[in-house]
């Protein structure tokens, strides 16, 4: 439909009726792809310890041709803080792969993360006293990317000696 709108577009005179007609036609045309739904994020006290336990929960939904074709996914899960000029990574969660199947796919993910990597906005704290405790902003950001084949590459050991003209 979009390739028969491009078509008939270019073909008759460009009036405004017929760009706003293709406008409408690119703005409406499908695009499918896997998409991630329902992200979780929960940070909870274990006793006794200085690390928390980061749970990210999400699902995962992809189209048929990525389910026919069995597509894999590189997936990746991390913590960022939330601040206003830019959010920084503070943990991965996870970096794994998925494979594309019929249905839901239900995620979840949890990883022991440090208090420090979890203080993402830095409390002050003077001969082990906290003096000042800032609010910590920190979200989960689920990443999907179809996974590409790459080159492999390996170099051998070195080989030293004189090899020159002289030698």
């Amino acid at each position: 439909m979009l390739l028969h709108d491009a078509r008939c577009f270019l073909n008759e005179k460009a009036t405004v009726r017929n760009l706003l007609t293709l406008l409408q036609s690119i703005i409406h045309y499908p695009i499918y792809m896997a998409t991630i739904t329902n992200v979780q994020l929960s940070i909870d006290n274990v006793s006794g310890q200085k690390r928390r336990k980061v749970t990210v929960k999400y699902q995962l939904r992809f189209n048929p041709r990525e389910e026919a074709a069995g597509t894999v996914f590189d997936e990746k899960v991390v913590l960022r803080g939330d601040d206003p000029i830019f959010d920084d990574e503070r943990a991965i969660i996870a970096s794994t792969f998925v494979k594309a199947q019929p249905g839901v796919v239900s995620r979840s993910f949890s990883k022991m993360v440090s208090q420090n990597r979890l203080d993402e906005d830095g409390d002050t704290i003077i001969f082990g006293v906290p003096v000042l405790v800032l609010r910590d902003e920190l979200y989960a950001r689920v990443t999907l990317t179809p996974f590409e084949p790459r080159g492999a590459r390996a170099d051998s050991n070195v080989v030293t000696g004189q090899f020159g003209p002289g030698a």
